[in-house]
């Protein structure tokens, strides 16, 4: 069995969101939520072993004031799945943060 350690990724936004709700004191926040990490079977390309990650983020643009209140009008877009290739072994040694055994089994 695979185990892998999340890392915390810094949220990042990429998307637009309505810049004002139209009351003064609130502020727009665009963010991402991870809603699912999904690795595929690993496998062998030219003596390396990897898996393709797939990730789904959930765009959320939030309305927020300075003491931390948050507007029942925030709203979330629709979720983006995006996929990565992960290196796991580099030959017979194992590519942090995977700590499993090279070849995986």
């Amino acid at each position: 069995m695979l185990m892998f350690v999340a890392m915390p990724r810094m949220a990042h936004a990429d998307h637009a969101c309505d810049t004002s709700i139209g009351e003064p004191g609130w502020k727009m926040i665009a963010s991402h939520e991870t809603v699912d990490v999904k690795d595929s079977t690993p496998y062998q390309t030219g003596g390396n072993w990897f898996v393709d990650r797939a990730t789904t983020m959930l765009p959320l643009c939030n309305y927020i004031t300075a003491s931390g209140n948050y507007s029942l009008r925030s709203y979330s877009l629709s979720p983006e799945t995006k996929t990565e290739r992960i290196t796991i072994c580099k030959g017979a040694a194992p590519v942090a943060p995977y700590m499993g055994a090279c070849p995986p089994k």
